[in-house]
């Protein structure tokens, strides 16, 4: 196959030589460009991806940074868990509750508080912005003293949430 096209070549006379390779030239820098100009319109629509899920975990941590100033007086830790479970259920990620776990905290000033860790498994950023907002919706509002997230290896659009309640503020 090559030797046919070298005396193809070989017979075309020196100036049709020369056209060819500027076709072909020409040809190789269109492909090459175009495929410069679809790797950077592709790198463009990811950064604005990732912009868009940086606001997002931004208004994530102003909201909780907003729900954790706000502590109500709560009963004992069954009406805690009971609000924390009607929160969850209006968040719609009842079934991604991976753990609740009592802890009993003593605050700076002496006075004892309780306290509530709750983890929740593979929720996205929205599904997390609605928990808390379902959260400061409450009858009796729940404080959120922590909010921790982090990303799910295999899905990075997931996250495992660890929110740390106040049931008594002081």
């Amino acid at each position: 196959m090559i030797g046919r096209v070298q005396q193809w070549l070989a017979a075309r006379s020196d100036r049709e030589r020369r056209l060819l390779g500027l076709a072909a030239t020409v040809a190789v820098a269109l492909g090459v460009g175009s495929l410069g100009l679809a790797v950077l319109e592709d790198l463009a629509t990811l950064e604005a991806r990732v912009a868009a899920h940086e606001r997002e975990l931004v208004a994530v941590r102003r909201l909780a940074a907003t729900v954790a100033g706000t502590h109500h007086d709560a009963g004992d830790d069954g009406a805690m868990m009971t609000r924390l479970q009607a929160a969850t259920d209006a968040a719609r990620l009842a079934d991604r509750v991976t753990a609740m776990t009592p802890v009993a905290a003593t605050a700076a000033d002496g006075s004892a508080g309780s306290r509530l860790t709750v983890r929740v498994g593979g929720a996205s950023l929205a599904e997390t912005v609605h928990l808390l907002h379902a959260l400061d919706e409450a009858d009796a509002s729940l404080g959120v003293t922590r909010l921790g997230l982090r990303k799910l290896f295999d899905d990075p659009r997931r996250f495992d949430v660890t929110l740390e309640i106040a049931g008594g503020g002081p």
